[in-house]
């Protein structure tokens, strides 16, 4: 039977083996039989494993060579040929490029990580799955899926998203204290994220078997609902929602039916809102995963601060306005720039705002600036189609009905005006509180704005080509400067669309440059 995989939840704990320091980072090695961890060793920010430990658990035979100053590893009567400092290695007379060089302190050889998969894997029989992230090698045919956890709350509910890569069918059930899924596989590959503050999920934690994931629920759960949808080909997303008790006054003796009592509906998800108006929110972190984005002169990574700013702002709209917020991710992966606009369509979103942070040659340059879409030709005569008449379909039962059919190419241009109103109050919130660029708003053909169909904007927080700005921009108290700008700019849209109000001076649509 296999055990469970705590090693990987950041939530549970793992007993060191005795040759490994307590604390210390370890590689999880999950087979048919069980699971062994091997001692890690980091260097220049990447993950080693020692030629001994590997010789040991792969049945390898290690070989040194002091006049060459090499080792070669033999399995099966294949071979492997490593120079330390070198990042090549000869796999059984083919060579093989590595991502950092073999290492030799002492009498200790260090291989990275990645040569169990890269290299060993050419000659040993079963297949070697490594997950960097998770600090995980599967051994074998095991089916161990990625379940990336996202985790939404708000005044009314709670959400829950599993992403499952690859796709794997899941059944939740309901029990004392919680919630359990239970994913059809040999094991998961689970990566939790910290809890939001609320009231409806208490922890996400490892279950009793290694295929299971626990909810603790809250004290305001009270039922769930469970959807299943597609990702893309080869992913799918498990959604759980968290739902409140469903409250209801009886009155003391029967009345007859009354055309002014409420028809029961089921509650929604966060707290309602108008009916016209801003209800839900899209805020894109900018790059993540193998997209880095910008990267400034001491290292600091344009995908890390984006989500760090956009974390922030999540928080500060659903406490103090209530509303439904999306991030298009809540953690270190890869995404289209057209993924990014079709999750907020398909959520029906009324907002959407990229955040991303500027590079540019020179070191000198610095601010931030905000960004709504230009047209080209071809685009102003998508707005030409966007904007004309409705298309009429027959109706079951006869006649017909107006259906807007919008082309992905003009979903942006039909929102323009009040992309360029969003875009000079984000400007005029900034300015009060950061430094800005001396072209402060401008119009760009961001692909990443194209296909939004709602009001969009892309914010570039800073640039982190600048020495001065990377060090605010990596800063706790920068990012939360700018989540505050950003809530002020949509707390203040939002009362133009529902109340009428008028943005104040500087904060209308701004002239294209």
């Amino acid at each position: 039977m296999l055990l469970a995989l705590t090693v990987m939840l950041a939530v549970t704990a793992h007993p060191a083996p005795a040759s490994q320091a307590p604390g210390a980072a370890a590689l999880t090695i999950l087979t048919r039989d069980g699971q062994r961890t091997l001692p890690l060793t980091t260097l220049a920010n990447r993950d080693y494993v020692t030629i001994d430990e590997l010789a040991g658990l792969f049945r390898l035979t290690a070989r040194e060579d002091d006049l060459a100053g090499g080792m070669t590893l033999t399995y099966a009567g294949q071979t492997i040929v490593l120079t330390a400092d070198q990042p090549v290695v000869s796999v059984a007379g083919r060579l093989v490029s590595l991502p950092a060089p073999p290492r030799r302190q002492g009498a200790r050889w260090l291989v990275p990580v990645e040569f169990l998969p890269q290299a060993l894997g050419l000659i040993y029989p079963e297949r070697l799955d490594l997950r960097r992230a998770s600090r995980l090698l599967v051994l074998g045919d095991l089916r161990v899926p990625r379940v990336v956890t996202r985790i939404q709350a708000g005044t009314t509910g709670a959400q829950v998203t599993f992403e499952i890569t690859p796709t794997t069918t899941a059944e939740v059930t309901a029990g004392s204290g919680g919630l359990t899924v239970r994913f059809d596989a040999d094991a998961i590959d689970l990566s939790v994220p910290t809890l939001p503050a609320q009231t409806f999920l208490l922890a996400v934690t490892a279950g009793d078997t290694p295929t299971t994931v626990r909810l603790a629920t809250g004290p305001r759960f009270s039922t769930h609902r469970v959807t299943t949808v597609p990702a893309d080909a080869s992913s799918s997303r498990l959604v759980i929602e968290l739902l409140p008790a469903i409250t209801t006054t009886e009155p003391d003796t029967p009345a007859a039916p009354s055309a002014s009592l409420p028809a029961p509906a089921t509650p929604p998800l966060l707290a309602p809102a108008p009916a016209t108006g801003v209800r839900t929110i899209v805020i894109d972190p900018g790059h993540g995963g193998e997209e880095l984005g910008a990267q400034g002169p001491r290292g600091t990574l344009e995908k890390t601060v984006t989500l760090g700013v956009a974390r922030r702002l999540r928080t500060l709209i659903e406490t103090r306005l209530g509303l439904r917020v999306l991030l298009t991710r809540d953690d270190d992966r890869t995404l289209g720039l057209d993924e990014r606009a079709a999750l907020a369509n398909n959520n029906r979103a009324d907002l959407f705002i990229s955040i991303h942070a500027n590079a540019a040659v020179r070191a000198a340059v610095r601010g931030a600036e905000v960004y709504y879409l230009s047209l080209d030709r071809a685009s102003r005569e998508a707005q030409r189609i966007a904007e004309g008449p409705a298309t009429r379909l027959p109706a079951l039962g006869g006649g017909t009905r107006s259906i807007d059919l919008i082309l992905w190419e003009a979903a942006q241009a039909r929102h323009l005006e009040q992309s360029s109103v969003l875009a000079g109050l984000v400007e005029q919130a900034l300015r009060g509180r950061v430094e800005m660029s001396p072209h402060a708003v401008q119009q760009a053909p961001f692909r990443v704005l194209v296909g939004a169909n709602m009001p969009a904007v892309l914010v570039e927080i800073g640039y982190l080509s600048n020495g001065e700005q990377e060090t605010a921009l990596a800063s706790a108290s920068y990012q939360d400067q700018i989540a505050q700008a950003l809530y002020d700019a949509v707390a203040r849209f939002r009362d133009h669309v529902e109340r009428g109000s008028t943005p104040t001076p500087g904060g209308g649509a701004p002239e294209p440059r």
